[in-house]
């Protein structure tokens, strides 16, 4: 004590400081402290890989490698690895979400109170800087590549199809401002689009096409956007499928991100073949894990606080579907996990799909590409997430 008193005395002056002085300088040493003994923690404490206040992955300690470190993504990660393994992140965001609840807001962390018992996330105003550089990777993505189809599937999400659920009071931002000016611009480099926001909007007072509590679409939602997505791509007639309910009480992102309690829980469904006999089996391979399985659904994470990883799991950096079909097609999906409820049904219209998330995947794509003979290449991204992230670019840029 004696030490850190005399530490104390040599940076505020001598002995005789005032004690406003050393009051402040006995704050700054113990802030300091207190830093260093967070970072030492963090340091210590092993890394966290899901956030169940948000529901979501959080990012680990990334890949470290020489492409990684020159495209930019090594710096964009480390910044998402501090900021999602800080110590009592979890509880910061907590009370956040308690005093937002308490005091009768109708928004907490950016998800809003709405309508029939719907949470709505806010509408992600993207950075002029995010799509130029996504435009500008997919142009030249485009360019290498020229005899591949490449399609792109923007989702909107629920605060665009279902404003009619909003508080009279909220206008959120124009999506669809943003989705056309992307389509348009990357139509123009050869990348067919499709776009659904017109059967989601004719269909919505008929299908939940999203959760209630959760960002993602539900099974129904990605069962319009599949049939939308057959014709375009050209792989023959939808097959039609039938939904099972599998859990009735799912209280998904935007519940745990929000706070916002007593509402409605979702059912999560899953899609069968109709025509179970006729439909082809199918060997999913986890390249993260070197799991091997026959099974989409993932029934037993039903029981767990994050239940959407029904759907194949959490996210995973890269994996294969192969499916004895008889098209000898091989696609490329490029995806967020709004894809996770659509792969189970597009495996049975191809031989192989390969499956990459470029916020995890941080080998080479051409080499990818090479390795495994892509003929298609889809993109299928929510929109709030595609235009607040800058992996596509940095991936495809490598």
């Amino acid at each position: 004590m004696k030490k850190l008193k005399s530490y104390i005395n040599k940076i505020t002056g001598e002995q005789g400081q005032s004690s406003e002085n050393k009051t402040a300088a006995y704050t700054g040493v113990f802030f300091v402290i207190t830093l260093a003994a967070v970072f030492l923690i963090n340091i210590v404490i092993p890394d966290k890989s899901f956030s169940a206040a948000e529901n979501r992955m959080l990012q680990e300690f990334p890949h470290v490698s020489a492409s990684s470190y020159l495209g930019g993504r090594l710096e964009s990660k480390m910044e998402s690895y501090v900021n999602d393994q800080f110590l009592m992140r979890g509880a910061f965001i907590k009370v956040k979400s308690a005093i937002d609840t308490t005091e009768g807001e109708l928004k907490a962390n950016g998800v809003y109170r709405a309508g029939a018992g719907y949470l709505i996330e806010d509408i992600v105003i993207p950075r002029k800087e995010t799509i130029d550089g996504a435009e500008a990777a997919l142009k030249d993505f485009k360019a290498r590549y020229p005899n591949i189809n490449m399609t792109f599937l923007l989702a909107p999400n629920a605060g665009n199809v279902l404003k009619d659920k909003l508080p009279a009071t909220v206008r959120l931002a124009d999506q669809n401002k943003s989705m056309n000016s992307f389509y348009e611009n990357i139509k123009a480099f050869g990348i067919n689009t499709v776009d659904v926001r017109n059967i989601f909007k004719k269909k919505k007072n008929d299908v939940q096409i999203y959760y209630r509590t959760d960002h993602h679409w539900t099974s129904d939602g990605a069962y319009l956007a599949y049939r939308e997505l057959v014709p375009a791509l050209g792989i023959g007639e939808p097959i039609d499928f039938r939904s099972r309910i599998v859990k009735n009480d799912f209280a998904g992102t935007l519940y745990s991100k929000s706070g916002f309690t007593g509402g409605r829980y979702d059912s999560i469904k899953i899609n069968i073949p109709k025509d179970e006999k006729s439909a082809k089996p199918s060997v999913i391979y986890y390249a993260d894990t070197k799991k091997k399985t026959t099974k989409f659904y993932l029934l037993g994470n039903l029981g767990k606080k994050d239940a959407y990883t029904v759907f194949g799991g959490s996210n995973h950096p890269m994996y294969t579907v192969k499916t004895p079909t008889e098209s000898n097609k091989r696609l490329l999906l490029i995806k967020d996990s709004y894809a996770n409820s659509v792969i189970p049904m597009l495996a049975q219209h191809y031989r192989e799909i390969v499956v990459i998330d470029p916020r995890y995947y941080f080998d080479n794509v051409d080499d990818l590409i090479g390795a495994e003979g892509i003929t298609d290449v889809l993109f299928l991204y929510n929109a709030n997430t595609f235009f607040a992230d800058d992996s596509l670019r940095m991936m495809l840029n490598e």
